[in-house]
């Protein structure tokens, strides 16, 4: 029958997951699950049995730099590369509030400052940060990226999702491999499928990867697809 996986985006209020079993080339959806946030306790409990969980959320954070990860990601994604976020260091996104951010970015990065968007993720990325010091999560947890899963799967950086020739693409790039009902309304659920897709990949030991350094915790600061 193949493994079991879970893919998962960030979507509002908490989490979007796509539980899968099979392979990266023929699988079907188990469920469409939508688990309450920021911690991922929730999202673990959808599926006891699962061999790994591709999260869309960034695993082992930068001390006093930018990811080469993301740097990679961005240059894979071509003229699309705003769809991949340069992450800040921990202890930016631990500051008490924005404007303490800002200020331990300039100072850690080098005078760069801090969107409002990028400091508005912290709450996934933090939650999934704290979980991560449990070893079950650590044995589970590898981080993806949607839009390069679906570049991956698809051969082509897709047009953006928020357009309908681009939610069409995604949805006949998951309908090549994954049989099973489909998605919710919105982009979360194809996104947290596509992430299981790379979840497999990643089982299957076929899986391309862009960084792996770790961090000061130890953790693979990489990106799978």
């Amino acid at each position: 029958m193949g493994s079991v996986v879970l893919g998962v985006d960030g979507a509002r209020g908490g989490w979007a997951v796509a539980v899968v079993e099979g392979t990266s080339h023929s699988a079907r959806l188990l469920a469409w699950r939508s688990a309450p946030g920021p911690g991922v306790e929730t999202v673990l409990a959808t599926a006891p049995g699962a061999l790994a969980v591709g999260f869309d959320v960034p695993i082992g954070l930068p001390r006093d730099d930018w990811r080469p990860a993301d740097r990679l990601a961005k240059r894979a994604l071509g003229r699309a590369h705003a769809r991949v976020f340069l992450v800040p260091p921990r202890a930016v996104l631990r500051a008490p509030d924005y404007t303490a951010a800002r200020q331990v970015s300039r100072e850690l990065l080098r005078g760069k400052g801090l969107s409002a968007q990028t400091w508005g993720l912290r709450g996934p990325v933090l939650a999934l940060d704290e979980a991560l010091t449990q070893d079950r999560v650590r044995r589970l947890a590898v981080e993806t990226h949607p839009e390069l899963s679906f570049a991956a799967m698809t051969g082509a950086v897709l047009p953006s999702k928020k357009t309908a020739a681009g939610r069409e693409a995604r949805v006949a790039a998951l309908a090549g491999w994954l049989d099973g009902p489909p998605a919710p309304p919105g982009d979360d659920h194809l996104d947290a499928a596509a992430c299981a897709w790379s979840a497999l990949r990643f089982v299957e030991g076929v899986a391309d990867v862009l960084g792996g350094e770790p961090d000061e915790r130890g953790l693979p600061q990489r990106i799978v697809t």
